[in-house]
């Protein structure tokens, strides 16, 4: 076992060599009596001279050294009380002490800045005339008992300063006691907490609201319909609605006006919503273009019919961005309705913004601009288009697609004038998917790049073929998507195609719908112009259906304008569409432009379509789109 170590400083080992030295000398007689006798002196008489100023030098020695050493301890408690009292006088935060009567009798520097008050106007007031009024006696009661019976107490305060503002205080508050265990006095220290909740409040509001419209955002939304269905009776009778409202094309807007005016447009939306809502009737908002509004006590579905009306001709009423941006806007929305639940919980909240989402889908495919509610079939589809989603990605890297050809034909002579390139897909499983089913998936996913990509080297390799059998197949019209236009270089893309295949561009037709001109935006005209320069021609495809506009048409300088089927299925002598094809056709004729008719069927839609002097057209009548194959054998018999 090691013994324990022993510590001594030098000073105290030198204090203890003197003093033992100085009782040797008075004590040693033969010491003394050695030292005189060897000075020949009386040694008695010395000796007792000699003990005499030896213990009064000893005595002086000692009692110097105590002074010494009492006066380094009083210097160095007065330097420690220097710095605390240093430290007090410049903390950060605010010390005050009181009496027992709680009057203050001390306050630091800290004090004056937190309050503006000054120190003077501090000292010898009670504590209770600080106080700001925002908390009731009962708080300052449970304060001091805590700190009486407790010996402290911390907490949250609210104080006010000379000017009047309010501000936060972390305050603690602690009773010191004398040596008899009484009180002796009270000690405070105060922090300003102003700032920090500031910042707590900052991020709170970022976790829970969206920064552009100061709306509630989803995890707020969320624990809303949480409590709206608990406190909803679980009878069935009263629901709760779930509605999402989506802008329809708004990306188109953002890309063609600017993210600064698309945000504004958000803005307006959000207040013309909040227009339409009743007493107790909420809007979030999830991201993007999309609101969600949640209506609790439902005790009709014509109620929300009503209001889902209300939602969509406040939306389309157009809106004024600045002073020249009028924006026209319309929306869709998907519903759902909830019964009551006491523990509802975060999945069934979820499965509720899903249904309602995917209402809202349903809501666009049925032709936007309309609202549709929720219904077991949905789930059915949404899981479809996942399904269809996947497969569509693995048939794109299995190359299981090809294209059909739909003849065109010159309405005066009846003669084969060229083909439409339309897109199949041929599943081994599910065989020919219509394309009505995979298209818009193609776009919303943004495969339709890709797929459109291919569309256009298969055609240009296909009239390649074709001519190198000797076959004439005309001009081949091609669809092009405008997400397809906007990535890359286009007319670049195009004039590699061509020119990898080497097939001239002039048997190839570029067909844009008007939507797909107006998603282009500022950049629509130049590159149309570059698409022209490739020697390709172009087509607006489903002419009347958008924002048909003489001045854009004078603008785009394009080659050919083709009129929608919903139209040409409506005409006859007497059918509503007769005077927009009308329409159509003249002003085609005015600025030089071809005019062909899609979907024609019937012969009377034929002969209307002569008498009026159109160009061409395509149509069930003559021929329904066929493959490769097929359309060279026609090729040939036409020939």
């Amino acid at each position: 076992m090691a013994l324990p170590e022993i510590r001594t400083s030098p000073f105290r080992i030198a204090l203890i060599y003197l003093v033992v030295g100085c009782l040797w000398i008075l004590f040693s007689d033969q010491l003394v009596a050695w030292f005189f006798a060897s000075a020949g002196q009386d040694m008695q008489l010395k000796a007792q001279t000699f003990k005499g100023w030896a213990f009064v030098v000893v005595s002086s020695v000692l009692i110097g050294v105590l002074v010494w050493r009492s006066l380094r301890r009083l210097d160095r408690a007065s330097s420690f009380m220097t710095l605390q009292s240093s430290m007090i006088e410049h903390a950060h935060a605010g010390i005050m002490a009181a009496d027992a009567e709680r009057k203050v009798i001390y306050a630091n520097p800290a004090i004056e800045r937190m309050t503006g008050a000054s120190l003077d106007r501090v000292l010898g007031r009670n504590l209770a005339e600080f106080r700001s009024g925002a908390h009731e006696q009962l708080f300052y009661d449970e304060l001091w008992r805590k700190v009486d019976q407790e010996g402290m107490w911390q907490g949250e305060v609210i104080a006010r300063r000379r000017d009047g503002s309010m501000f936060n205080q972390w305050v603690t508050v602690t009773r010191v006691q004398n040596r008899q265990g009484g009180l002796a006095y009270y000690v405070l220290f105060a922090t300003d907490i102003t700032e920090e909740k500031a910042d707590k409040e900052r991020l709170r509001y970022l976790a829970f609201y969206d920064p552009l419209t100061d709306l509630p955002n989803r995890a707020l939304m969320a624990e809303h319909l949480r409590n709206a269905l608990r406190q909803t009776p679980e009878d069935g009778r009263t629901r709760v609605a779930v509605l999402f409202v989506d802008l329809d094309d708004f990306q188109t807007i953002n890309e063609s006006y600017g993210h600064q005016l698309g945000d504004r447009l958000l803005q307006k939306a959000s207040q013309r919503i909040l227009q339409c809502l009743g007493e107790g009737q909420e809007l979030g908002r999830f991201g993007g273009d999309e609101f969600v509004v949640l209506v609790p006590g439902v005790n009709d579905q014509h109620e929300v019919e009503q209001l889902a009306t209300r939602l969509l001709d406040a939306l389309g009423a157009g809106f004024t961005l600045d002073h020249t941006a009028r924006v026209m806007v319309r929306a869709s929305i998907g519903i759902c309705l909830a019964a009551g639940n006491r523990i509802s919980d975060s999945e069934q909240v979820s499965s509720l913004f899903s249904q309602a989402d995917s209402a809202l889908s349903e809501a666009k495919l049925a032709g936007k601009n309309t609202f549709a509610f929720y219904s077991a079939d949905m789930t059915r589809l949404a899981r479809r288009r996942l399904e269809l989603e996947e497969a569509l990605t693995t048939g794109l890297a299995r190359k299981q697609f090809e294209l059909f050809y739909q003849p065109v034909w010159d309405v005066a002579s009846g003669q084969l004038k060229g083909a439409e390139a339309l897109l199949r897909w041929r599943h081994p499983e599910w065989g020919l998917v219509s394309p009505v089913e995979f298209i818009p998936l193609a776009e919303e996913t943004g495969l339709i790049t890709e797929l459109g990509g291919w569309v256009l080297e298969e055609a240009a390799r296909q009239i390649r073929q074709w001519q190198d059998q000797g076959l004439d197949p005309g001009v081949v019209a091609v669809n092009v998507s405008s997400k397809q236009l906007k990535r890359g270089h286009f007319p670049g893309f195009l004039r590699q195609v061509v020119t990898e295949v080497g097939v001239s561009p002039r048997y190839l037709e570029v067909e844009l719908t008007e939507s797909s001109l107006l998603a282009l935006g500022d950049r629509t005209t130049e590159l149309l112009s570059e698409i022209r320069e490739t020697g390709a021609r172009l087509a607006i495809d489903d002419f009347g259906t958008g924002y048909s506009s003489l001045s854009y048409l004078r603008r785009f300088k394009v080659d050919k304008l083709k009129i929608d089927r919903s139209f040409v299925s409506e005409l006859s002598s007497e059918g509503g569409g007769l005077g927009i094809v009308k329409a159509i056709i003249a002003m085609g004729q005015a600025m030089d432009l071809e005019v062909q008719a899609e979907g024609v069927e019937l012969d009377s839609q034929l002969q209307v379509l002569a008498e009026l002097g159109c160009d061409s057209f395509q149509g069930y009548l003559k021929a329904a789109p066929m493959p490769a194959a097929e359309f060279a054998e026609l090729l040939v018999r036409e020939s």
